[in-house]
């Protein structure tokens, strides 16, 4: 029989296409507090308020379509299989959303849909979570205040009743972690892939925000567009004050700096894990250096996702880890992975830029669903396996820079038979 080529190019294969990746909102707890803090009649009140003071400093008003009716609200409610929070449901009462050719939308400068679009909004923005993106890699941080949202992409609760036209919505949160409330608001989308973001904590506080806003006088008109400055969470802000990018020496002189919101964090020439007393919360992080490296000081840290990139790396100090995901190792020196059989959560890992010592170890790992490797070691593994739902096969070892990616070509099924 002939034997078929060897792979050329990295090569994804998707042998279990049902297998996602493991939604840590899944796993956390339902609200403490499970009654809306929003008002209806409060928010009733801000909605005209909110309008006659745009009108009063514009010149006109905007015309509104015909409100929901009763029936409207519960087919929409049935359709999406949870209630609209009660201050919500009200401004359905007065109008049925505003339309898309809306000037000043009220949602800050997000349009509100009508009852009839809720729940068709397009989902191309997931494709970020399609193997070929590399989602093992990466981390679906908390939102802060910690534990009010859960640690999702997207879930059935989360109600989208405004965009921003740019792959981005406002949503009430009808499903929220331990420390949320029911109807809180939460932004989601495109820009909010590494989680969602708390913006208030009812629509009857986003209004009011708005209001109050307008009553300082922190607003910019332009033509017949009003800009309203009201102090709302920013995205691109939480994104910076949860990352912490530094080399060994650095990290060392700011560790008496505490830095709790901080959740992705990278150290290159590190030398220790000192720096790790400043980031309690740290849940994706990637390490650089010679090496080895004590590594028992992440078993009191929440690492869900770690990238060593070592000239030696020591795993033994993982092994016991109550919380780390996905593994990336890197290292020119031989690595024992027999620690790794003791990482009860582990199921993504990636050795293909790693030398092992004896690959017979990842036949034992039994949670493993994503391997990445050479070709070569997938020859000799192949037989021996766990039952993989992902598999990334490099025709030769990877020459990496940080941030690791790879451009795959994705098959379905089973990898061929592969001789060398």
């Amino acid at each position: 029989m002939t034997a078929l080529p060897a792979v050329n190019e990295p090569t994804l294969y998707e042998i279990d296409d049902e297998f996602l990746v493991p939604d840590r909102g899944d796993e956390q707890e339902g609200p403490a507090n499970a009654v809306p803090a929003g008002d209806p009649d409060e928010a009733v009140r801000l909605f005209h308020e909110y309008r006659r003071r745009v009108a009063e400093i514009l010149g006109f008003e905007e015309e509104l379509p015909e409100p929901a009716t009763e029936e409207d609200l519960a087919d929409a409610e049935e359709r999406l299989g949870f209630e609209f929070p009660p201050d919500l449901r009200a401004l359905y009462g007065i109008a049925d959303g505003e339309g898309y050719e809306i000037i000043n939308p009220i949602f800050d400068r997000h349009p509100w849909h009508s009852l009839e679009h809720i729940g068709d909004e397009e989902e191309d923005w997931l494709l970020a979570l399609d193997w070929e993106y590399e989602p093992q890699r990466r981390v679906v941080f908390d939102s802060e205040p910690s534990n009010a949202v859960r640690r999702s992409v997207l879930r059935p609760g989360w109600i989208q009743f405004a965009n921003d036209t740019g792959g981005n919505w406002l949503a009430v949160d009808m499903d929220p972690g331990p420390e949320g409330r029911p109807g809180q608001v939460i932004a989601i989308g495109v820009d909010y892939s590494d989680g969602p973001l708390y913006v208030a904590d009812s629509v009857t506080t986003l209004l009011r925000r708005q209001v109050e806003a307008l009553e300082r006088g922190d607003y910019r008109v332009h033509d017949q567009s009003i800009w309203i400055e009201a102090d709302l969470p920013n995205g691109l802000a939480v994104d910076s004050e949860r990352t912490w990018y530094t080399d060994g020496a650095s990290a060392d002189a700011e560790t008496e700096q505490a830095r709790p919101q901080v959740q992705k964090v990278r150290v290159s020439d590190v030398d220790d894990l000192a720096f790790l007393a400043a980031v309690p919360n740290v849940r994706s992080l990637s390490l650089s250096g010679g090496g080895p490296l004590d590594l028992s000081p992440l078993r009191e840290r929440p690492v869900e996702y770690l990238e060593l990139e070592l000239g030696a790396a020591d795993l033994a100090g993982l092994a016991g880890h109550p919380e780390l995901r996905s593994l990336s190792v890197s290292s020119t020196q031989p690595v024992d992975l027999a620690p790794l059989r003791a990482v009860p959560r582990l199921w993504a890992l990636d050795i293909a830029d790693a030398s092992i010592a004896d690959l017979t170890a990842v036949t034992e790992l039994e949670g493993l669903r994503f391997l990445e490797l050479t070709h070569e070691q997938w020859l000799e593994l192949r037989d021996d396996l766990p039952p993989l739902a992902v598999v990334g096969i490099h025709p030769h070892r990877p020459e990496r820079e940080w941030p690791l990616s790879t451009r795959w070509d994705t098959e379905t099924g089973e990898p061929p038979r592969l001789d060398p």
